[in-house]
């Protein structure tokens, strides 16, 4: 099997398409939870204001707290598979059971 130039080329491109693709999903992820987060005074630039002056007037130590977290931060909570969400039962299932 010969490899070419082209396949890697094609290859590269698909990838940077994918990249692409996944920048603006997570744009678009944070702009929705920004819009929650603010309300109905919300736009993209106050946001972008918003950031901006935190991030100047942060410390070193918060800053640093601010990174660490990022690590781990989700704009929603994580989904559950099928088998953990049916061996945990629900909050009304939870109800269901304290009542009864």
């Amino acid at each position: 099997m010969t490899i070419s130039l082209k396949s890697f080329d094609e290859k590269i491109a698909d990838l940077k398409q994918k990249k692409k693709d996944l920048e603006a999903k997570q744009a678009q992820h944070l702009l929705k939870y920004l819009s929650t987060e603010i309300g109905d005074g919300f736009s993209p630039q106050l946001a972008a204001c918003v950031m901006q002056d935190c991030w100047k007037q942060a410390n070193r130590d918060q800053k640093d707290k601010w990174l660490k977290a990022s690590k781990t931060f989700r704009f929603s909570k994580p989904r559950q598979n099928q088998k953990a969400a049916s061996k945990s039962p629900t909050p009304s299932q939870q109800n269901r059971e304290a009542k009864a």
